[in-house]
């Protein structure tokens, strides 16, 4: 599901029309650009059209715990993987009538941000965002009733958790949905609803950041989606943390080809404990890779590599599996910008939790690997975000050092994952 947001300018009041994974809004009107800062979840309510007799503030509104991402599962011995759209109703049992989900109502219509104070009444959310977890995974083909081998990891990447407000009304005893006004229970009392419900939050409102470079206050750069964003004045990468544009380690690789696309990817240095892992050399030996390690794999520090953008979770693990085990072959970059930067849609935490499936995937006799992982632990010791060229040979993107090949409609339709 990808949710259409409709939302105002922060400058200027007019509408913007994005979508729910976007940060980086731009305004069509003033042209000022904003990025979008949200402390928890991000709120969106669905659009009412509930009489014209019924007070705003007298209205209902029940929250919907929404999760979109990638599950990886590692059971027995096999590597399970899907991608999961669900909601679920985040009341409890308390309100009577309400449905389990939002079904596909919202990518029906557009949702509006929660970025203003409204009237109203808000249900408590007593769904935890941890349980959405247990929802996803067992709604997904790797989940546990579809596999009854034992569990050794599961993973989540990648995923997007927000809250969908559906709102209600109360009419002569019946509470009906704001939405459709459709009648959903009966002899329901607005003051015993009403104890159920919190007024609206100052915390759910978002904050804007400027998009001007902290270094040289240049206009940064970035797409709708972006989770990292580009100075091309003064050669700097930038993501927010703790609501602050903080700077990013990062080089290109560069290509002779001038319309080469550079994907970005995750490299991240690790120490590992539960598991003899101190080098590139012992990872080849663990998973087993079909060529002669040498002295110089054991001089190398341990680093995977990891997509830094969303695709479906088959290509995910082949792209971080051939790039961790193929690292040798990739030349050293340089902090220098370039034209064809492809947006970072998946944060470094993200990469971090996927270093146990990757390695996991990486292993070519898994029944002796995956037993292992849960006694296995990684320790970031150092993160840089990599540009590597890509080609376009008419169908693929073909990286240019190890020929790995990404068809073009699936590097388009993990924008929306």
């Amino acid at each position: 599901m990808d949710l259409i947001v409709e939302q105002s300018c922060p400058s200027c009041g007019a509408d913007i029309v994005g979508d729910e994974a976007g940060r980086l809004l731009q305004c069509p009107f003033c042209g000022v650009r904003h990025y979008r800062v949200t402390s928890g979840l991000s709120r969106f309510i669905l659009p009412d059209k509930a009489p014209a007799h019924i007070p705003r503030e007298e209205l209902f509104y029940a929250p919907y715990l929404h999760f979109k991402g990638s599950i990886f599962s590692c059971n027995g011995r096999q590597l399970r993987q899907g991608v999961v759209d669900v909601t679920h109703l985040g009341t409890g049992d308390g309100v009577p009538g309400l449905p389990t989900s939002l079904g596909l109502r919202p990518q029906a219509m557009p949702v509006s941000l929660l970025a203003l104070r409204i009237p109203g009444n808000f249900f408590r959310q007593r769904l935890k965002v941890e349980a959405i977890f247990e929802l996803a995974a067992q709604s997904s083909a790797a989940g546990p009733e579809q596999n009854p081998d034992p569990l050794y990891h599961r993973a989540f990447i990648g995923e997007t958790i927000s809250c969908l407000y559906l709102p209600l009304y109360i009419a002569d005893g019946t509470l009906y949905d704001a939405v459709t006004n459709r009648s959903l229970a009966r002899g329901v009392s607005g003051d015993d609803l009403g104890s159920m419900c919190l007024p609206f939050q100052k915390q759910w409102i978002p904050r804007f950041l400027a998009t001007l470079c902290p270094a040289c206050g240049a206009s940064l750069a970035g797409e709708p989606d972006s989770l990292v964003l580009s100075c091309h004045t003064c050669h700097s990468s930038w993501e927010e943390t703790e609501g602050v544009l903080r700077s990013l380690a990062w080089q290109r690789v560069a290509s002779p080809h001038k319309d080469a696309r550079y994907l970005p990817f995750w490299k991240i240095e690790v120490r590992t404990s539960g598991v003899a892992l101190e080098s590139f050399g012992d990872f080849l030996r663990l998973t087993n890779q079909p060529l002669v390690v040498r002295p110089e794999h054991d001089r190398m520090a341990l680093c995977f590599w990891i997509p830094a953008f969303k695709i479906r979770p088959q290509v995910f693990l082949n792209l971080a599996r051939n790039l961790s085990s193929s690292q040798k072959r990739l030349p050293a970059g340089e902090a220098v910008m370039a034209a064809g930067l492809f947006p970072v849609t998946l944060q470094r935490s993200e990469a971090i939790q996927a270093l146990k499936t990757v390695l996991a995937e990486a292993a070519v006799n898994k029944q002796d690997v995956l037993p292992l992982l849960p006694g296995i632990s990684f320790q970031p010791l150092a993160t840089e975000l990599v540009y590597l060229p890509f080609n376009n040979n008419g169908h693929d993107w073909v990286q240019e050092q190890i020929l790995l090949a990404i068809p073009g409609p699936v590097l388009r339709f993990g924008r929306s994952l």
